[in-house]
């Protein structure tokens, strides 16, 4: 997953990038006409923007993080599974050798 983090992380810093030059334009206008309300209401828009972005790469974040350790929990419980299965077929191999030496 190396590689798509590597595309996620330059989206973000895209992004971020943007979010920032926009903000400036709008913090500069509203400063400029701080009687208007449009300039207020852009404000607002800006950061509601910018704290569901903000949610969204978070939850992607952590839903990457949930499958990763989903996919370690089972490769774990796979091998411990051989792991039984080869000690049972020995188990039972041995059973076999003590059945005929002991009868």
């Amino acid at each position: 997953m190396i590689k798509n983090d590597k595309i996620q992380n330059l989206k973000e810093i895209e992004y971020y990038s943007n979010y920032n030059l926009i903000g400036e334009h709008i913090i500069r206008l509203k400063k400029e006409h701080p009687k208007e309300k449009v300039f207020k209401e852009m404000t607002d828009c800006w950061t509601e923007i910018a704290f569901y972005v903000n949610e969204l790469i978070s939850t992607q974040r952590m839903y990457e993080q949930s499958i990763s350790e989903y996919r370690a929990d089972k490769t774990r419980a796979v091998s411990r599974a051989r792991l039984c299965e080869e000690k049972y077929e020995k188990s039972e191999i041995l059973l076999e050798k003590y059945k005929k030496v002991y009868g």
